[in-house]
């Protein structure tokens, strides 16, 4: 009765990885955790086909898989020190925020980069001498205004003085958005120590960058909707593994 039970669970956590279809979103992170939980499944339907395939198959397949989820549970464990790596109280706090791009419709900024922008403008009210820069160029056809843009007109409209507002509206992904934003660094003598306002699963990668173009980050994560958030954090692992072993 266990092994149906297992199976059933498992096919809903499938449908719930490919749930965000249905709003237009399509990216790897969702489909290798739909498949695994499709074959898991299968296996917990069928026991007796999983049980006629040879000894050395089943042990090679359970080796891989057992290493897979090891390695995917390292990743989402640096993940989250990353997203909690945030200033404490007692710190000098950094007075640069680089916004991370994200998806606009119709001119306006996607729940994901309102979350961005809202993280943002949280750090940017408690801290007055803080600069931001927002960071995302036309990432679709579709979009009409640069993610860089949306997110500076949005701030300022939220009340942020338009002085402290740097916009960088040529980057195309991660890499690119930090990259740049360290350029108008440099160029305007801003601090170097910086905070990351991004979906806290984009902390670990993000920081990963931010390193690597000569800057000190910290998180000011936020939260992802709840249809969303899993799907692109297990493609974030993606992101992960191939920034560290330099694909990307």
């Amino acid at each position: 009765m266990i092994l149906p039970i297992l199976g059933a669970l498992c096919l809903l956590g499938a449908v719930y990885f490919l749930l965000p279809l249905a709003m237009g979103v399509c990216h790897i992170g969702m489909f290798w955790p739909a498949a695994l939980l499709v074959l898991l499944s299968t296996i917990c339907f069928f026991p007796r086909l999983w049980g006629k395939l040879p000894r050395r198959v089943k042990a090679a397949g359970i080796t891989l898989l057992s290493l897979a989820l090891s390695v995917v549970a390292v990743v989402l464990v640096f993940m989250a020190v990353a997203a909690a790596d945030r200033p404490t109280a007692e710190e000098a706090a950094p007075e640069t925020v680089i916004l991370l791009g994200c998806r606009v419709y119709e001119g306006k900024p996607s729940t994901m980069l309102q979350n961005r922008i809202d993280a943002a403008y949280d750090y940017l009210t408690a801290h007055p001498e803080a600069v931001v820069i927002t960071t995302g160029g036309l990432d679709s056809k579709a979009e009409t205004i640069t993610q860089g843009g949306c997110a500076a007109e949005t701030l300022i409209t939220m009340g942020i003085d338009p002085a402290r507002v740097y916009a960088e509206e040529k980057s195309f992904d991660t890499r690119e958005n930090l990259l740049f934003a360290a350029e108008i660094i440099e160029e305007n003598n801003l601090d170097t120590h910086v905070v990351i306002a991004s979906d806290n699963f984009h902390q670990l990668r993000g920081q990963i960058y931010a390193r690597e173009a000569g800057l000190d980050p910290r998180a000011a994560g936020c939260g992802s909707p709840i249809l969303l958030g899993a799907g692109y954090a297990c493609r974030e692992v993606l992101g992960i593994l191939a920034a560290v072993v330099g694909l990307e």
